[in-house]
């Protein structure tokens, strides 16, 4: 088993990640791909298989199915939006590539080309890796994101509930599965070697992932927050995008069911709604527009910026679907 010990400045340093992590969801997926992993995920995996993986080679090396992946696929800043996430992963410094490139041929040693000239920062091939992210997004999450995200978002609601109800101690040995809170440590039962663990101050980010397998992901990037990627429940039937959401785009629109599904998890302003929807601000305004007008959110200004809520209407029609 793997011990985390957190000291009394990483308790107090505990966040709650703001939203669902795409780049996180996007490295447990292709994970998903090369091993059985749980039964709800068949029907997924087996549609992502049927249309070719050939494509997703680069992607496939760097996430294998077990054990060690590349840390800079998922930054320690953590990241709500896509684009800015790989925007920061095409950052990561020369050395951290060659480390992580390192670490990983050591585990699953190939000797690929790209993966030299990744090593090396070489522009060509991040702005390729870069493009694949994106295109594996739009083929294979972006179907069923609105489900994925709303799954998460209910597990980050469950868990700052309990965290402002009943305290940080409730909080943590509320995540479950092969999560214990044994204070002052958490321990990761399932893991097959012993380990300690020491977060060191730096804190540590709860971060709950829709594709993670019945597994706990970490990220322990020194100087970095620690970062806890684990598991959540699931309502079946997440993969079919002919399920009860769907009708609603039908009758308001995708983007609009999306702005929708969004503030149904806070207050958002305009730029907030574009840069999470991935929108462009001229379209986010236009969809915020019509929803006001529609009765469905209600909208105030504050300083420069306009902040957009679930009106009682907006509420009532998003649950009933």
């Amino acid at each position: 088993m793997w011990r985390i010990h957190l000291s009394t400045d990483d308790i107090r340093r505990i966040r709650i990640a703001p939203d669902i992590d795409p780049l996180w969801e996007l490295v447990h997926s292709l994970q998903l791909l090369d091993n059985g992993g749980p039964v709800i995920f068949g029907p997924w995996r087996r549609r992502v298989r049927l249309a070719g993986l050939a494509r997703w080679g680069m992607l496939r090396h760097l996430s294998p199915p077990m054990g060690y992946f590349a840390d800079f696929l998922t930054p320690a800043t953590g990241t709500v939006d896509l684009r800015a996430g790989i925007e920061e992963v095409l950052r990561t410094p020369r050395p951290c590539l060659r480390s992580d490139l390192v670490t990983l041929h050591k585990q699953c040693p190939r000797h690929t080309g790209w993966a030299r000239d990744l090593a090396a920062g070489d522009v060509q091939t991040l702005r390729a890796l870069g493009a694949n992210l994106i295109q594996y997004h739009e083929a294979h999450l972006k179907p069923s994101w609105a489900e994925i995200r709303s799954q998460v978002s209910e597990e980050l609601a469950r868990v700052r509930r309990i965290l402002c109800g009943q305290g940080v101690d409730a909080m943590l040995a509320s995540l479950g599965g092969h999560v214990h809170w044994e204070a002052p440590a958490l321990v990761l039962r399932n893991k097959k070697t012993e380990r300690d663990l020491y977060v060191d101050g730096r804190g540590i980010v709860i971060q709950p992932s829709f594709f993670a397998l019945g597994d706990t992901s970490i990220l322990d990037v020194p100087g970095e927050p620690f970062v806890l990627a684990y598991p959540i429940q699931h309502r079946l039937g997440w993969w079919d995008t002919h399920t009860e959401g769907t009708r609603l785009e039908a009758v308001i629109g995708k983007t609009r069911a999306e702005v929708l599904d969004c503030l149904a998890n806070g207050d958002r302003t305009t730029t907030d709604l574009a840069r999470v929807l991935d929108l462009s601000a001229a379209t986010a305004s236009e969809q915020t527009k019509a929803l006001r007008e529609a009765g469905l959110i209600t909208s105030r200004r504050t300083g420069k910026s306009v902040l957009h809520a679930l009106s009682p209407t907006g509420a009532t029609l998003l649950g009933a679907s």
